[in-house]
């Protein structure tokens, strides 16, 4: 186990998806949200794809997919695909970039959460406190004291996208003796296609050449090299200590947010920042002793 070559793997792999959040508010501005989230994917598709061209999970066990798999499979597609990040896409649009990145790590609350009441698994104290900060994390950032609605709004689309992340992380664990390149393929080109076809059907078209490639730069640097990373942290230092390290992308994106839209930072926004890091350093600790 190589953990000094693999800190740096899992590092990167956490920035680069959690400058996504802030890059995708600026191509939302302009953008159907729902053509933004089928290129993301279509990108990460391109980018795990040649991954896998160029043997980035050889030596990984993994099985072949077989006909059992296939609810998991179209549960995946369709809730991690599909309506998961359209629902961010929307959210981004009303949410400040520094709120939705620190909300992304709701995400692995509610995997908690679904893990215990769908599938028995058990949830250890430090979950529990994680899962309380967080939030108070999230009771902070929608601004629910100043009753606006608009500022409550995106918050909620972005904690909806984390539930259906919530639902997509557990159903993907029912698949994880699979080559996860493969998984993200099929993802990726499945729910790229189905949001850009959704989009179009809504639209009456497309967005320009332009937009549609920038948006695919995108997905295929924060989502597919972000994955080829992270499996390459995996086969240096094992999962634990990747999923530990993979936790800084929501930090990342929020500080990369307030540099890009040169937000005011306020006590709440500090305040939040503090209890998001005290929620990542929990669960780190978690995965670590296991």
């Amino acid at each position: 186990m190589n953990v000094r070559h693999g800190i740096p793997l899992a590092l990167g792999a956490g920035i680069l998806f959690g400058v996504s959040t802030p890059l995708a508010k600026l191509l939302v501005v302009n953008m159907d949200p729902i053509a933004l989230a089928g290129c993301l994917y279509l990108g990460a598709f391109v980018a795990v794809t040649l991954g896998r061209a160029l043997g980035v999970s050889r030596g990984l066990d993994s099985e072949r997919l077989s006909r059992r798999d296939v609810p998991f499979l179209v549960t995946m597609v369709l809730v991690g695909g599909v309506v998961a990040p359209v629902l961010l896409m929307f959210g981004i649009r009303e949410a400040s970039g520094f709120t939705a990145s620190l909300l992304l790590n709701l995400e692995g609350v509610t995997t908690a959460l679904i893990a215990l009441v769908f599938f028995r698994e058990r949830v250890t104290g430090r979950v529990w406190g994680a899962v309380f900060l967080m939030t108070v994390t999230g009771v902070l950032l929608t601004g629910v004291a100043r009753g606006s609605t608009s500022v409550v709004r995106g918050p909620l689309l972005i904690l909806a996208a984390a539930v259906g992340w919530g639902v997509d992380n557990n159903v993907s664990a029912r698949l994880s003796r699979h080559d996860p390149l493969v998984l993200v393929s099929i993802k990726g080109l499945g729910a790229g296609l189905f949001s850009l076809g959704l989009s179009w059907a809504f639209q009456g078209s497309l967005p320009p050449p332009g937009k549609l490639l920038a948006a695919l730069g995108l997905g295929s640097v924060s989502y597919g090299c972000s994955l080829v990373l992270f499996i390459l942290s995996l086969k240096s230092m094992g999962a634990a200590r990747t999923g530990a390290f993979f936790a800084v992308g929501p930090l990342a994106g929020a500080l990369i947010s307030v540099a890009i839209f040169r937000e005011p930072v306020t006590w709440v926004m500090a305040l939040a920042l503090v209890l998001v890091l005290a929620s990542i350093v929990l669960v780190a600790r978690e995965n670590l002793t296991r």
